[in-house]
């Protein structure tokens, strides 16, 4: 039997051993419903038939979570690197986007009160006063906005109501954390009621350089939202809202895990600790807001729902992680380097400082009609438009003593969208427990793109070519392209009993094409677009709760048949060059998969929960990746082509599942205590398509814990809490270049204490 099957039957089996010992406990006992969204319609967690996981505002407080990476570490599956501020790479379900150019879009969409969050944004926002968070697993190609291939998460802010609610809440920790953040909100008057909260929260770095003597990773942030509700009449209702989140840090710390046979001497002891040039940078300053109207009407309702957005993202880093003594660099009058009269022995070979800025804009409008007939059938029917703008700047500046190469190359990209889309959703109530639920939407994505390229001294990759095949330091080119498509989806679901639903579902996605401009060498090949990416998914689906509802359980199994797969890789095309990245389509893919969810209260004040994902990620068509090879013919290495079919998905754990406890009691009459743990592991994967064992990220746990005491009356609550409290020191990127592995990491251990009070 294999590991991943172990895994599954044990998950299964604890599951049944639970359910067997559950039988005799106080019938009073039961699990809250979950209302969730997924489905842009207010619906039980257990009814959704679609594979979602529910973070509750309470849960999210209690795990003391201000940040998107501590979110994905609690849903198997989901993978995220936050080493670029500009450009996260964040995976579900095997499938995400590494791209690094204007013209790309995500492959997990974020969207907050149901406006989507172009580029960066959904990981720049600060998570604080949150009604919930939905993470919703596979392509969503019918009822979104913006069509997403691999998953969506939804923000859901707490909305104004005319219940006055005031809280505060400080925490302080290690790492010279201070955190504070508070909300308020009621009625302001008649029909109308307001709500604002604010967070801000700063620590110390998590690394240091020896250079600079500064810390590293440190961080600075601030958030701020409101919200005002207008009730105008019993059929018409108004939202607006607006937030902001600004982040200071410095840079990513980059840790060099494997020197190359050149830079073995350049090693740092400690893998967060060393000299480097540049602290660097991470700056994002990310706001806007959305006005909802809400028309009832005698069978249902009409929806506007209109969002403006901004942002800025700033990233500055010395991505080999590395330091060079710049006064020992023997330079000519001109300020170059003079290789041949150094001892290239003597220092560090790659030394790249890579600067980006972004900025971006959206406005987007989408009208929703969702009837509500007494009759077995209803519908949901909807348009969406959404422009986009983007600017981007990115300036490398780098050195290589092995390849006597010292240059900068810039890149000046911009990228202009207009999505427009059109949807219809059908629900067929066969009978009273069968449901037929079939729908398509039409999405038109038009695309304007323009970079102007420039070198200076060496070039990093192949020399620059103009349009007609002449040798240039610099370049423009623009290309404008629209790329539509039509995504299906159908689902059969069917009510078995009041606490058992089971269901079917096939769905398309669809991600639209872009450019390879950053990369491209000349204009004909920036101006080259590559293909949009589908994909199919299949998935069946049982949502059950037993034993008068104090134990729910929730299974998924699903197939995604992906084409086109966007995917951004390093290709050698010369021996006496550096690795380029560029980005290509591989052929097919395909993830399949089972999820498993479990929550329980076998006896009172105690909460079980666990989470299971087993997956398998291939490639199953052609993706051409090229390496270099000793050949003995002449003594030296060539760049080889290798086709990567059948190779396994990056950032694809095999294997990851969550599992959490939390037990409140009473110590007196007025005061109870409270302990909580959380443990996650996650199954070793690679972060490259090579699949070299260079890139493989090792598998790794963690725990999470809390010990603390609370008001019987819920006034007051004081928590000591810890995260990562076995400090594993596990790895959030990983790149091989040039013969050295570089890696960049997750938080250590951190811990502190937290005072809430609601007046």
């Amino acid at each position: 039997m294999t590991k991943s099957q172990l895994t599954l039957r044990a998950v299964l089996l604890a599951g049944a051993a639970l359910a067997t010992a559950m039988p005799a406990l106080s019938q009073e006992l039961m699990l809250e419903e979950i209302v969730v969204t997924a489905r842009k319609r207010a619906e039980s967690l257990q009814d959704a038939a679609v594979s979602v996981s529910a973070f509750t505002a309470e849960g999210l407080q209690r795990a003391g979570i201000g940040d998107v990476l501590e979110v994905v570490n609690r849903v198997p599956g989901f993978t995220m690197n936050a080493d670029n501020a500009t450009e996260p790479n964040i995976f579900m379900r095997g499938i995400g986007t590494d791209i690094e150019s204007a013209a790309s879009s995500p492959a997990v969409g974020f969207f907050l009160d149901d406006v989507y969050l172009s580029r960066a944004q959904g990981t720049n926002l600060e998570l604080f006063d949150f009604e919930r968070i939905e993470v919703v697993r596979g392509p969503q190609g019918t009822l979104y906005g913006k069509n997403v291939v691999g998953g969506a998460v939804n923000f859901i802010t707490k909305q104004p109501t005319e219940d006055q609610d005031t809280v505060a809440e400080v925490s302080v920790g290690n790492y010279s954390f201070l955190q504070f953040r508070g909300a308020t909100g009621g009625a302001l008057a008649d029909n109308l009621y307001g709500r604002i909260a604010f967070s801000a929260r700063g620590r110390d770095g998590f690394a240091y350089n020896t250079f600079t003597k500064n810390d590293v990773e440190d961080l600075s942030s601030m958030g701020v939202k409101g919200a005002l509700r207008l009730v105008a009449s019993e059929q018409l209702e108004v939202t607006a809202s607006a937030d902001f989140s600004r982040r200071r840090s410095d840079g990513r710390w980059i840790d060099m895990v494997i020197p190359s046979a050149h830079n073995v001497p350049f090693k740092n002891p400690d893998p967060r600790k060393g000299p480097n040039n540049v602290d660097g940078r991470q700056h994002s300053d990310v706001g806007g807001g959305s006005i909802k109207a809400v028309w009832s009407l005698e069978n249902g309702s009409i929806t506007s729902l209109t969002g403006y957005r901004e942002a800025t993202f700033e990233d500055k880093n010395n991505d080999a992680g590395s330091y060079l003594d710049m006064d020992k660099l023997l330079r000519d009058a001109n300020g170059r380097i003079q290789f041949g009269k150094i001892d290239r022995s003597k220092f560090n070979d790659d030394f790249y400082i890579n600067a980006k800025t972004e900025d971006v804009k959206t406005f987007s409008q989408e009208f929703r009609y969702s009837s509500d007939f007494d009759g077995p059938f209803n519908v949901m029917a909807g348009l969406f438009y959404m422009g986009e703008d983007i600017g981007r700047n990115e300036d490398a500046d780098y050195i290589f003593v092995d390849y006597f190469a010292q240059g900068r190359e810039t890149a000046r990209t911009t990228a202009k969208g207009d999505t427009w889309s059109a949807f219809v959703e059908g629900t067929w109530a066969v009978t009273d427990t069968l449901k037929a639920i079939g729908g398509v939407r039409y999405t038109k994505d038009i695309k304007k793109f323009t970079v102007a390229r420039a070198a200076f001294g060496d070039f990093l990759g192949q020399d620059f070519e103009d349009a007609q095949g002449r040798p240039t330091t610099a370049f423009t080119a623009g290309d404008k392209h629209t790329w539509s498509a039509w995504t299906p989806s159908a689902t059969l679901q069917w009510k078995t009993s009041d606490d058992v639903m089971l269901y079917a579902t096939v769905a398309k996605g669809f991600k639209s094409g872009g450019w390879n401009g950053e990369n491209a060498n000349n204009p004909t090949e920036a101006a080259v677009p590559y293909n949009p990416e589908f994909a199919w998914n299949y998935e069946t689906g049982i949502k059950s709760q037993w034993l008068d509802n104090r134990l729910r359980l929730n299974l998924t199994g699903f197939v995604a048949d992906y084409k086109d797969l966007q995917t951004q890789q390093y290709v050698i095309f010369s021996s006496s060059l550096p690795p380029d990245n560029v980005i290509a389509n591989a052929g097919k893919a395909r993830v399949k998969g089972l999820e498993l969810e479990l929550l329980a209260v076998p006896v009172e004040g105690l909460t079980l929960s666990g989470s299971y994902a087993l997956m398998d990620g291939k490639i199953t068509g052609d993706l051409i990746s090229t390496a270099l090879r000793y050949d003995p013919s002449c003594f030296c290495s060539k760049p080889v082509p290798t086709n990567l079919k059948g190779n396994k998905l990056r950032r694809t754990p095999k294997n990851s599942l969550s599992a959490g406890a939390q037990y409140e009691f009473p110590v007196n009459e007025k005061v109870n205590g409270l302990i909580r743990a959380d443990y996650s592991w996650t199954d070793g994967y690679f972060f490259e398509n090579e699949n070299s064992d260079r890139t493989w990220n090792p598998s790794y746990g963690l725990i999470d814990a809390g010990v603390g005491v609370v008001a019987d009356d819920g006034a007051w609550e004081l928590m000591l809490w810890g995260k990562n409290l076995t400090d594993k020191l596990y790895t959030a990127g990983k790149t091989d270049v040039i013969g050295s592995v570089l890696a960049s990491y997750a938080p250590p251990r951190t811990y502190g204490v937290t005072l809430k009070v609601k007046f």
